[in-house]
């Protein structure tokens, strides 16, 4: 865990509390911490099993599935730009933290909804998947935005603490994951949503200490803050913000490639089961070794992802995103030449690489460009003489959730239109199936990466610019009088 960090400020003045920036003791961390592990539990039993469920236990209709898709991005997209503002304009007047311990209890309980039979078929869907992300994506940027604001945080205590929260995941998440699999049956979901049940009640326990020590770190704080001298902003001006977001150079290279980066890990991730299930169980390979497969799969790629940043402290992320998706493009190349579906270890190596490292670089790599883009966005603010400005770092996870989001439903629809095309059936096979099922796992990563490699190319927040971005904010801040390191 990082250090508790002083102030730095030779005047001796200190910010607002309503500031993030200097609040973060070895308390707080920890208690952040437990709230990321809580989600986490709860998003690897989600993302593992409720595909699986609406399709294969409730046999919901491929075409259904597919409209519920389309519906459920608008729904998905709309939330997140909402929460994210309505969190940027209550940061003005309190901390950004006292609204962890409550938003995660509701959701680990809008999380039982899809596996718990309250009304059948597209209501069921839309509706239960609906109140799961809204509050999982409120949540994810509530915590995001804690770590984001802060431009104070150096690169490397930045990296120590997603990796050490990481380490906590790791164990964790296979043995939710690998229980889960153990007792899930179709035939017979009692168990299963008993275990569900008290997987929810002790996530909500998880979010309840975290707040407490959260609370805690925030109260053994002084008290003693001076007056700013400007009185800060406490709404945000829509006008304004589209255009600061739209001078963003950055971040439009960014959304180019997240976009689809996000469209084929989230498809990836909730259709790998499906993959798993009919593409590599068979009379080579038994359904033993396919659920260790599967329960080991989230583990490895947080094992990867810690590792991710070992190069990520010695050239950046930017050049391990580039190197991710030349690494897809390669991968994807070579099993469509030599893989088919009747070759089930080529595939089994295919996806453990592909699901693997890309899962790896986009938890390593998103909340540090995330920090990078807050910081240059809070620059230009200061050289605007904006030093008033509320800072936007929910609203960046937002924004990006706005343009992102919507692609997480495409995949999930050409997979929708091309199952029903090659008359998919749940428990039986054809060879047209198959080959459909092949081609969903192969051709996105190929076609994407040359789209990602074109975007990326304009990323321009290398180390050492954020660096010195970093000293010039800390120097316009000290100029203006508003002390915030």
């Amino acid at each position: 865990m990082l250090r508790s960090r002083k102030s730095k400020n030779s005047g001796g003045v200190k910010t607002s509390n309503v500031d993030e920036g200097d609040q973060y003791s070895k308390r707080f961390l920890q208690g952040l911490t437990i709230a990321g592990l809580a989600a986490s539990l709860l998003t690897t039993i989600f993302g593992l099993f409720h595909v699986d469920v609406f399709l294969r236990v409730y046999e919901l209709p491929l075409h259904s599935f597919a409209t519920g898709n389309v519906i459920f991005s608008f729904i998905n997209t709309a939330n997140d730009l909402i929460g994210a503002w309505w969190i940027d304009t209550r940061a003005t007047q309190e901390s950004r933290s006292v609204l962890v311990g409550v938003s995660g209890c509701v959701l680990a309980v809008c999380f039982l909804a899809p596996f718990f039979r309250w009304t059948r078929g597209l209501t069921h869907f839309v509706v239960s998947m609906s109140l799961y992300d809204t509050l999982y994506s409120f949540i994810v940027i509530l915590m995001g935005s804690v770590v984001t604001d802060d431009h104070t945080m150096s690169d490397s205590d930045r990296v120590h603490f997603m990796a050490s929260g990481k380490v906590v995941n790791l164990l964790v998440g296979f043995v939710v994951a690998r229980f889960g699999l153990e007792i899930f049956e179709m035939n017979d979901m009692e168990h299963f949503q008993l275990f569900l049940l008290l997987l929810a009640i002790g996530v909500c326990v998880m979010f309840i200490v975290s707040q407490s020590m959260m609370d805690m770190s925030l109260r053994n704080k002084s008290t003693t803050f001076a007056k700013p001298d400007f009185r800060p902003k406490r709404t945000l001006e829509i006008r304004r913000v589209c255009k600061d977001f739209w001078n963003h150079k950055n971040f439009r290279a960014w959304i180019g490639m997240e976009l689809l980066l996000e469209s084929q890990n989230s498809f990836c991730n909730s259709f790998l089961k499906t993959f798993v299930d009919r593409l590599i169980l068979g009379d080579s390979i038994s359904r033993d070794t396919c659920d260790w497969v599967l329960s080991l799969m989230r583990p490895l790629t947080q094992v990867v992802g810690i590792l991710c940043y070992v190069p990520i402290r010695r050239i950046g992320y930017p050049k391990l995103y580039m190197t991710l998706f030349v690494l897809n493009l390669i991968l994807s190349l070579l099993c469509l030449l030599f893989g088919s579906p009747s070759n089930p270890y080529f595939i089994l190596a295919f996806l453990s690489l592909y699901n693997i490292a890309t899962g790896a670089v986009q938890s390593a790599g998103f909340h540090l460009a995330m920090s990078d883009m807050v910081l240059e966005m809070k620059y230009k603010h200061a050289m605007d003489q904006r030093m008033d400005e509320p800072s936007l770092a929910g609203l960046f996870m937002g924004a990006n959730a706005l343009l992102c989001k919507p692609m997480e439903s495409f995949l999930p629809v050409v997979a929708a239109i091309v199952l029903d095309d090659t008359r998919f059936q749940p428990e039986k096979r054809s060879e047209s199936a198959q080959l459909g099922l092949f081609y969903l796992l192969v051709l996105p990563p190929l076609f994407f990466s040359g789209f990602q490699i074109l975007s990326w190319s304009y990323y321009t927040l290398v180390p050492g610019k954020t660096e010195k971005l970093r000293s010039e904010l800390q120097r316009l801040s000290i100029t203006s009088g508003n002390l915030s390191v």
